[in-house]
């Protein structure tokens, strides 16, 4: 019965370092993908229904923008190992502007079926210093 529950113990503990190993490359190649417009690629790690909605939303942006970063800022999985908060700053232009833009982004990711999905993604407001002394 020791034995039993001892290896119980070490395949949950291999299971959630893996989820752990898993969420960090799951988020790098979301990133990667996004950075380089690979959409398509980017969507496998959305949930299937969400996919085709993803994919068109992207593609329609892609000719209004050009992303020139994409870094991923903090990788947050909750204590139960089946969602995760993903903060992200990309950076961007439009074609023929010059002004770079940069925004912060909150993900959601969760564990379905087997492996990590974006599942959210919403802008994150941040205010900006009204005075050359604020947020020293």
């Amino acid at each position: 019965m020791k034995r039993l529950l001892a290896a119980l113990a070490l395949v949950t503990a291999c299971s959630g370092a893996s989820k752990a190993t898993s969420l960090k490359t799951d988020v790098t190649d979301f990133a990667r993908y996004m950075r380089w417009g690979m959409i398509e690629k980017a969507a496998e790690l959305v949930p299937t229904a969400r996919r085709i909605a993803f994919i068109a939303q992207k593609r329609s942006a892609q000719g209004n923008m050009v992303i020139h970063e994409y870094d991923i800022r903090a990788v947050d999985p909750d204590a139960s190992g089946e969602r995760a908060r993903v903060l992200v700053e990309a950076t961007w232009s439009r074609p023929n502007d010059p002004v770079m833009r940069t925004e912060l982004m909150e993900q959601t990711w969760e564990w379905l079926d087997r492996h990590w999905q974006m599942v959210e993604q919403k802008p994150v407001e941040t205010v900006a210093p009204t005075t050359p002394d604020q947020g020293l």
